[in-house]
């Protein structure tokens, strides 16, 4: 069945879409005036609210359902502002480290803060406006902490910032936001690890916004010590309908199972890169998606396991998008479309059994490869395919497209060596 969709695919008119429908993390809101929770354990509550030149505040709290509220202004005064949060306590086996809440907003130049809580059901919200801004939220830790359901929300405008989140255990959600107020300067980086510990290790949520050029952001989710995860959900997105961004870097990393990655950039000169270890999990690259010009992306995805399924959607000319699937019955989607003049590559490797590729790419200059390795293979290439009035689009021709399947004691001179790059790192 699967593959009689996909041959109805290759044929389709229409453009492709998510899999399914991305996810939302919903945002709370500041608090304006925090509520003291009723408290099981301990329930101490810390208010700071500092104005003028050059602030640090410092705060440690221990035990259940506390509260920290931070809210600093500061113009400069040697260009300070710092905040430390921690907030900890062992979940076992008294019940500790819980219901904590830190709450922070910063204005001003060169703010930092940082935040730690071990436990459970803990929620930390900080927003830094100005530059020079570093974040870093750490929630759960190793052995007795645990770090289930805790949620992180960190907002950032300016540029050079740094935002890191670091989640252990499961059921976590971070989500970091950050807005580059210099279209041509140095951009953002932005940091998100999920961890899955035992205790289930799975349904990690992480996602990630940024505008502006050369913004970077990285996400990865995995297990521990040879654990994988299960059913985590990352989305990426750089730029926006309005505002294009260019040199803009985005890694997501996955192990485990049932996991999604979505990633969108708009704009040219973007690097996207997808990796996936595991079985039955999906990941969705879309460049370039509104504009009919621009170009210049890279989109590399790479998975290593079975029943998983990769999309990669680009817009414009000069584009790469380069697939490399292993294991048994994966399915890869290409479609390279609308705009370009001339030159997209787009290559597909699959190597096991049961696989299914196809690769869309319309107007001239296009060149498409599938090397695929194994039994039960299917390939399909449609060059200059018709646009949705059924007409050939304009600046047709010279696309090369080359299929090579083979039986793996077949040795046949294809580029069958090549690993993806996700591995590379921007920072």
């Amino acid at each position: 069945m699967k593959k009689v969709i996909l041959s109805a695919l290759a044929l389709s008119t229409g453009s492709f879409a998510f899999a399914q429908t991305p996810q939302t993390i919903v945002n709370p809101g500041q608090q304006v005036s925090p509520v003291v929770p009723t408290a099981v354990v301990g329930g101490n509550y810390s208010n700071i609210d500092q104005k003028g030149q050059g602030s640090d505040a410092l705060v440690q709290q221990q035990g259940t359902s506390n509260i920290s509220f931070i809210e600093q202004t500061g113009t400069n005064a040697a260009n300070r502002n710092s905040v430390d949060v921690l907030q900890w306590g062992n979940v076992q086996p008294a019940i500790s480290g819980q219901l904590n809440y830190s709450d922070i907003k910063q204005d001003g130049e060169g703010n930092t803060f940082t935040v730690a809580q071990q436990g459970d059901y803990n929620e930390v919200f900080g927003t830094s406006t100005g530059t020079d801004n570093t974040a870093l939220v750490m929630q759960g830790a190793t052995a007795p902490q645990q770090g289930e359901a805790n949620l992180s929300l960190v907002d950032q405008d300016g540029r050079e910032n740094n935002a890191e989140v670091q989640q252990r255990y499961d059921n976590n959600d971070a989500s970091i936001v950050q807005r580059n107020d210099v279209a041509t300067g140095v951009g953002n980086s932005s940091y998100q690890e999920q961890i899955a510990n035992p205790n289930m290790s799975s349904g990690h949520t992480a996602i990630g916004a940024q505008y502006g050029d050369g913004n970077a952001l990285v996400q990865e989710q995995r297990g521990l010590a040879g654990l994988a995860g299960d059913g985590n959900y990352a989305e990426a997105s750089q730029g926006d309908v309005g505002t294009d961004a260019t040199r803009a870097y985005a890694r997501q990393l996955q192990t485990g199972e049932r996991n999604e990655a979505y990633a969108t950039q708009y704009g040219m000169d973007n690097e996207l890169f997808q990796e996936q270890l595991g079985t039955d999990n999906t990941a969705v690259g879309l460049q370039n998606t509104l504009p009919t010009n621009g170009g210049g992306n890279l989109l590399e995805q790479y998975q290593d396991g079975s029943g998983n399924y990769s999309e990669a959607d680009q817009n414009g000319n000069n584009n790469e998008a380069f697939q490399e699937q292993r294991g048994m019955d994966n399915t890869s989607l290409i479609t390279q479309r609308q705009g370009q003049v001339a030159g997209n590559v787009a290559i597909a490797l699959q190597e096991g059994s049961n696989h299914d590729s196809v690769i869309h790419q319309k107007t001239n200059g296009n060149l498409a490869e599938v090397d695929q390795t194994g039994n039960g293979q299917m390939s399909v290439i449609t060059q200059n395919f018709p646009q949705g009035n059924g007409a050939s689009p304009a600046g047709t021709g010279q696309n090369t497209a080359t299929v090579v399947q083979r039986n793996a004691n077949i040795s046949l001179s294809v580029r069958q060596a090549q690993r993806a790059r996700q591995v590379r790192t921007r920072f």
